[in-house]
């Protein structure tokens, strides 16, 4: 059991959102270290959008043989 299972959930829910914030700008500073383009897949890569998955393979015009390229469901 958590401290947190007996506190405001709407408290909690948004403290969780500004930690997933966080995160999310942390992990996205770490993959530009790499450069743009691993930043972009790595994002994709995760996404659950499709059509965001696409719009990454047609903006790096990327062919399915290609390293970065993203398999699109």
């Amino acid at each position: 059991m958590s401290f947190l299972d007996d506190e405001n959930q709407m408290i909690v829910g948004a403290e969780i959102q500004h930690i997933s914030e966080q995160l999310f700008d942390s992990w996205m500073d770490s993959n530009l270290d790499e450069g743009v383009l691993y930043a972009d897949w790595r994002f994709a890569e995760m996404c659950d959008s499709n059509e965001l998955k696409k719009k990454f393979n047609e903006y790096y015009k990327l062919q399915k043989d290609d390293y970065y390229y993203v398999e699109v469901e």
